[in-house]
């Protein structure tokens, strides 16, 4: 429950979300979209490994 009081967490939300609008309005292309949606999915699972080894 940790993970979603951390900033991190919603900053990659944000990312995700960014990415998937993004890409459904036709502002970013689509290796532009992944790139973003996978940065915040990164950015997600290394705060995940980071709570599990403390």
């Amino acid at each position: 429950m940790a993970l979603a009081k951390s900033k991190t967490f919603w900053t990659g939300v944000a990312a995700i979300a960014t990415a998937g609008t993004g890409y459904a309005t036709g502002e970013f292309t689509s290796p532009e979209a992944v790139q973003i949606g996978l940065n915040g999915l990164l950015g997600i699972f290394l705060r995940m490994a980071l709570l599990k080894s403390l």
